[in-house]
């Protein structure tokens, strides 16, 4: 049977990008008359998927240390599509039950010496390994004093305790009131404030504020490596669904790390295009069906003709000068639909804000609990709001980043666990998201900067016209990678074949929930199986 060759721009080569690339590259039949020709480009000299990682020497070895960065951290109850395809790849996972710490971080950071004091201990497993008792308890001088700290902890861990479990209740989709999808976190924690004189008179109005913005506001801001200011503009139902489906669920890690995950995903993409950012994008004058793309190499510009679709598996700031540059080319004879498209397109992309996060990778302790005894594999640390930041520095005439981030952030760092025959007399190594002080110099191993969608009330409403999340079931969630493309995806191609080429969008942000890995999966595999594969006629059937 002869076939055609269809040529398919991947852009970008984070795990949304290496996803779309491998389904269009993987199980194509004999009997099948298209052949996808997949590019895929990077604008690093690295697939990005690992670009940030590094590798440590293991003395006396000859294998290294490789440390994955960001942390890549599965929950088996959000990421089921996504440990899924692992499998199907047949990556290996070791069950990861973090546990996690506390702390607040004191306004004399800064002038000398680090002050981090654990407020609680968290031991992990879905809250059945149950809490440990924070060593400034322990500290307390004489007896009388520790009896009252320890009297207190106790307090306060059954307060604890009682908004959990009604965090848990809340988190119940039946239990939910209509209007929680449009609803912020800060809203919902007004609305959920315990009322009435009784609440008053014990307090529980106070205990669940305290729990909502000491508790709940700071992990969700080590979640999603956002600001406790975006926290509470971000849409409650997200947080709710993911309360509801990791519960009693575990962590999971992939054994031999990214690299063993990126190999799998590109071994069978044969353009690879490193250290190619995208100029410009352009219609072929001859072909409206096709698009050229045009990218700033080391040896000058060159221009990759032919593609009659293009999937944009980038960040969505990025996205839109490259969708404005196409548009530009159009000419006046173009498919009126396919351009007003492409124009909706950037119009949307618009709404999706991002932070930049900053993840570094060092060996300087001041940055984890003062206290051995309290610190715990992540270490969730706040700092005091009389702390200042300047985030932006002037150098050169430029701006650049310094490596900490405001106050309003949460410090998130990881005891890094040491592979087998790593010496012991090294000292430990530490992977802190989004400082809040800077790490002494001489301890950095890698600084890397990072951008990470953060949803709003405006972008979710704009997210359904790239995604159309599945009606929830009775009991209020879809089933897992359910959904359908938004009326945006494709630019047209999907009603119109001749219209223009396939513009497709997919990223964590092209999906709902929180922007993390699942999203990256499954809104790739939508757009291959829903959107190029229905185009082109193809039939294929993805196992997992």
């Amino acid at each position: 049977m002869s076939s055609r060759t269809i040529k398919v721009a991947v852009i970008g080569s984070g795990l949304a990008g290496l996803t779309a690339a491998h389904l269009l590259t993987e199980g194509r039949s004999s009997d099948e008359d298209v052949v996808y020709e997949v590019h895929l480009f990077e604008k690093t000299s690295a697939l990005g998927m690992d670009s940030s990682s590094i590798s440590l020497p293991i003395p006396g070895e000859e294998r290294d240390w490789r440390i994955d960065v960001p942390m890549r951290s599965l929950q088996g109850g959000y990421y089921t599509r996504l440990i899924a395809f692992y499998k199907h790849l047949g990556v290996s996972f070791r069950t990861r039950n973090y546990s996690y710490s506390f702390a607040s971080l004191s306004p004399r950071a800064r002038v000398g010496g680090q002050d981090i004091t654990t407020s609680m201990i968290y031991n992990g497993r879905s809250g059945l390994a149950g809490v440990s008792i924070p060593s400034k308890v322990h500290l307390v001088p004489d007896i009388a004093g520790k009896a009252r700290a320890l009297f207190t902890f106790a307090i306060m861990t059954m307060q604890l305790l009682l908004c959990y479990l009604r965090l848990l209740i809340l988190s119940v989709p039946i239990q939910r009131s209509p209007d929680v999808s449009t609803t912020s976190f800060g809203s919902w924690v007004e609305r959920t404030t315990p009322r009435g004189r009784i609440m008053d008179l014990l307090g529980l109005d106070t205990v669940w504020t305290d729990f909502a913005m000491n508790i709940l506001m700071p992990w969700f801001s080590g979640v999603c490596s956002c600001s406790m200011e975006d926290v509470k503009q971000y849409p409650v139902e997200e947080f709710l669904d993911f309360v509801w489906t990791t519960l009693g669920t575990h962590h999971y890690v992939a054994k031999d790390g990214v690299r063993d995950v990126v190999s799998r995903l590109s071994s069978r993409i044969s353009h690879i295009h490193l250290s190619s950012p995208i100029s410009g994008m352009e219609s072929d004058p001859k072909d409206p069906r096709l698009v050229s793309i045009r990218c700033s190499t080391a040896s000058g510009d060159k221009v990759h003709s032919g593609f009659g679709h293009v999937i944009f598996a980038t960040q969505a700031p990025r996205a839109i000068p490259i969708l404005k540059s196409y548009a530009l080319s159009l000419t006046p004879s173009t498919n009126t639909y396919h351009a007003q498209l492409v124009n909706d397109q950037i119009a949307c992309l618009q709404h999706f804000l991002y932070r930049t996060s900053i993840v570094i990778n060092h060996t300087d302790e001041s940055l984890v609990p003062n206290n051995a005894a309290d610190r715990r594999e992540l270490n969730l640390i706040v700092a005091h709001p009389s702390l200042t930041a300047t985030t932006k520095t002037e150098k050169k005439g430029q701006e650049e980043w310094v490596n900490y981030l405001p106050p309003t952030y949460t410090m998130a760092t990881q005891i890094l666990r040491r592979p087998e025959g790593y010496p012991d007399h090294l000292p430990a190594v530490f992977q802190t998201t989004n400082p809040v002080v800077e790490p002494r110099a001489e301890r950095i191993l890698s600084v890397a900067k990072l951008e990470r969608a953060v949803p709003t009330l405006a972008s979710k409403e704009a997210l359904k016209s790239l995604h159309v999340e599945a009606e929830r079931r009775w009991w209020g969630l879809s089933g897992p990678g359910e959904g359908r493309l938004g009326s945006l995806q494709g630019a047209g191609k999907s009603k119109d074949l001749n219209c223009g080429p396939g513009i497709w969008l997919c990223g964590s942000y092209a999906y709902s929930g929180i922007p993390l890995l699942e999203g990256c999966v499954v809104s790739a595999r939508h757009v291959v199986e829903q959107g190029i594969w229905v185009c082109e006629g193809t039939r294929r059937e993805i196992p997992w």
